[in-house]
């Protein structure tokens, strides 16, 4: 296999132009080379812009959610100094049922305490207390007394300070910040301080980071949830499920809203936030996408360049070559007038001049051959009528036709009607068969011939179905020889059925128009030919061969379809002669294809 496959590579290189082998020299020595460093030098470009955006991203990411956490350690510091407070410590352990010292207290700490708290940080909305036994005072966020319950109510055992996330105060959305108080000798949760900031403080250190035209950094807390988007109308929205399932401080590349993006994600372990940010790749690779466009343009141009400069070179070269190719195929497509012009007198010239005398000597031979074979035609139509002119010869037809009528007469005064009408139908016969000399008939001649020898075997098989099917008008404008569809019917009677020891019940004869000639098919329903028989024939058929194949003695008794296949591509030449099909049942269909009479 490797062998047959390293012997064509050379054949295929030559069947080549000179023009396209210097193309492909030319591809393969400069497009190549420079499509390869291309490639080469944008991936690595691509994956260095790709490692220093990645740095820069966890870098800016680190850095931001340093300054985060730093936020909140100076907003759990604000808080400290209530968890220490003496009317903090002292709220928290007021006996609920004591209304007037709960107002009393909790008066003296919204107007003493809380204001200056939230007018010293613009970043506040408010502040919330509430104790475990439900009591509550708060500054500037009021409506969230169930909410802050819902808050201590989920308080665990350990926590001192918790991030608690986004929440809607009064239409707005703030970070809620939660302080416990703890008891200092069983450090039970006394209550809580639940401190409510404004969004402006993570927004103004966030929105300031631009990555790429459309890149952002967004938060999302520990739950999944958005606290803090550029686009203010996903807070509180679960993020999707993506984020959840990405690993913490590792560079991803993902498709997001059909846009590829360089994501990194850092949870922070102070407030339990994860900080991500993303940035479209196309705008990462926008600067080398640009340079690399210019390249290919650039590349592309030189390597057209090139290339037409090569084209006029090889064209100017070839000119003449391609000009004698295309002579040498109109030759051996049949035009053998062709002429090449010798006026020039280099190698080229020596080519036209040799491909000349090719061509003229090719012309002397074949009309030396063309005559030879016509006359070795006509004398082989000339040595067939002879041989049936001789075998006619051999019988007296007017002793036959006297005899015949004798019969005839006799059978008539008898009155014996089938042996009147044999008699009449077998000299018809012997008539048409040794009485003209014509060999060349039309096929209605034949139709009535062939209808007349039907009406004498009918005598003998009263079960014998005759079927025929050609149109008479268009009979007559068909050319055929003189006793070319008795032999077939014959064939059909002894083959078919007596050899097979059958009772003749069916033979039929159907004539198809086509483009090109007329075809007959003729078929019978009896034991059939073998197949080997079939091939052997239309083997015989195709090569024109001059035997008959191989068969028992019986068969040759008769005259074979050889010989009318013969006759007809004598006299008509092809594709005119005899073809047997083989049938799906029984039986066996012969077609003769015959010519139209062109003098019509």
């Amino acid at each position: 296999m490797s062998g047959g496959t390293a012997t064509m590579k050379p054949v295929r290189l030559q069947t080549l132009s000179i023009k396209t082998k210097l193309i492909v020299l030319v591809l393969c020595l400069l497009c190549a080379p420079f499509l390869v460093l291309g490639i080469l030098w944008y991936e690595q470009a691509t994956k260095t812009i790709r490692d220093n955006a990645e740095q820069a991203n966890i870098q800016l990411v680190e850095r931001l959610s340093s300054q985060l956490d730093s936020y909140f350690s100076d907003v759990e510091n604000v808080t400290f100094p209530l968890v220490t407070h003496p009317l903090i410590i002292q709220f928290m352990k007021t006996d609920p049922s004591d209304q007037y010292g709960m107002f009393e207290i909790s008066g003296k700490i919204e107007k003493e305490l809380l204001p200056n708290m939230v007018n010293s940080r613009p970043d506040l909305y408010g502040f919330s207390i509430i104790t475990k036994n439900g009591a509550v005072t708060s500054y500037g966020n009021y409506g969230a007394r169930e909410r802050n319950v819902g808050y201590l109510m989920n308080a665990t055992g350990t926590e001192t300070f918790k991030v608690a996330g986004i929440n809607k105060l009064s239409g707005n959305n703030a970070i809620t910040v939660l302080r416990y108080f703890r008891d200092a000798q069983t450090y039970q949760t006394m209550g809580l301080l639940a401190v409510d900031l404004k969004l402006n403080k993570i927004s103004s250190m966030l929105s300031r980071i631009k990555l790429g035209e459309t890149g952002k950094v967004w938060l999302m807390d520990a739950e999944g949830r958005i606290v803090y988007d550029p686009d203010w109308s996903t807070l509180g929205r679960p993020a999707p499920a993506f984020y959840l399932q990405t690993a913490d401080r590792q560079a991803v590349y993902r498709k997001v809203d059909g846009v590829n993006k360089l994501i990194y994600m850092q949870k922070s372990e102070r407030t339990g936030w994860t900080m991500i940010s993303e940035v479209p790749l196309n705008e990462l690779n926008g600067r080398l996408n640009r340079l690399r466009n210019t390249t290919i343009w650039i590349g592309s141009g030189l390597v057209l360049f090139v290339l037409l400069v090569i084209s006029a070179f090889s064209f100017n070269l070839t000119l003449s070559l391609s000009n004698l190719q295309r002579l040498m195929k109109k030759a051996e497509n049949g035009d053998l007038t062709v002429h090449a012009p010798e006026r020039r007198l280099d190698e080229i010239g020596m080519l036209n001049r040799s491909f000349n005398k090719m061509v003229a000597e090719l012309r002397r031979l074949i009309e030396f051959v063309h005559t030879s074979e016509l006359r070795e035609k006509e004398m082989q139509i000339r040595q067939r009528e002879s041989s049936l002119q001789a075998m006619q010869s051999q019988i007296n037809p007017h002793f036959l036709y006297n005899t015949l009528e004798v019969i005839n007469s006799y059978a008539i005064l008898e009155g014996v009607t089938p042996i009147s009408r044999m008699a009449s139908s077998l000299a018809d016969i012997f008539r048409y068969s040794v009485g003209d000399a014509r060999q060349v008939v039309t096929l209605a001649e034949e139709m009535h011939h062939i209808t007349t020898y039907f009406s004498i075997q009918s005598e003998r098989f009263r079960h014998l179905a005759i079927d025929l099917d050609v149109d008479p008008e268009t009979a007559a404008r068909v050319l055929g020889v003189r006793l070319m569809l008795q032999p077939l019917v014959e064939n059909a009677f002894i083959h078919a059925y007596e050899k097979h020891k059958q009772r003749p019940d069916y033979i039929g004869i159907k004539g198809i128009p086509l483009a090109d000639g007329y075809l007959v098919q003729i078929s019978d329903k009896g034991g059939g030919m073998e197949p080997e028989l079939i091939e052997r024939y239309n083997r015989l058929f195709l090569e024109n061969a001059k035997e008959e194949p191989d068969e028992p003695a019986s068969s040759r008794k008769r005259i074979g379809l050889m010989n009318v296949h013969e006759r007809l591509r004598l006299t008509f030449g092809e594709p005119y002669g005899l073809h047997i099909l083989r049938t799906e049942g029984p039986g066996t269909l012969i077609e003769i294809r015959l010519p139209y009479d062109k003098t019509d």
